[in-house]
């Protein structure tokens, strides 16, 4: 008889282990293989949000390519800018003079840039002796 119960006290012992083993390890995750093939119900995930690819949206330039194209032709003079946001977005500075022309169109800011010429390096207050002596400048055309 003594055998009996000790038969028993280790059966319960050792069921009482392997439960305390199951409760404390984590469930292993199914496989590929497992999903779906059984009866089991299968836990419904939520698709995550898709992030944002940027914290905010950039503004484009309308027309970029011209935009480009001018910049580009007037670089060696002129630095050529985009200004959001404005009634004249478009905007030139001179390289030597720091002069600045702002427009509205790109078009119209190729043309200002094409016939702009800088004032006279010669001021009204000099002597009229000193102006006598500067080179005469051709009329346009010529």
């Amino acid at each position: 008889m003594t055998e009996d119960y000790l038969m028993r006290f280790f059966s319960l012992l050792a069921l009482a282990g392997v439960l305390l083993v199951a409760a404390v390890m984590p469930a292993r995750r199914a496989g590929r293989h497992c999903v779906g093939s059984s009866g089991a119900s299968t836990v419904s995930v939520e698709p995550q949000p898709v992030p944002l690819r940027q914290a905010r949206v950039v503004p484009r330039i309308p027309d970029y390519p011209r935009f480009a194209e001018v910049a580009e032709s007037h670089s060696a003079l002129w630095e050529v800018t985009y200004r959001y946001g404005e009634a004249a977005p478009y905007a030139a500075r001179n390289r030597v003079t720091a002069h600045v022309l702002a427009v509205s169109d790109v078009e119209l800011l190729d043309h200002c840039l094409h016939v702009y010429e800088p004032p006279s390096p010669l001021r009204a207050y000099t002597a009229p002796r000193v102006r006598a002596h500067a080179p005469a400048q051709c009329p346009p055309g010529r």
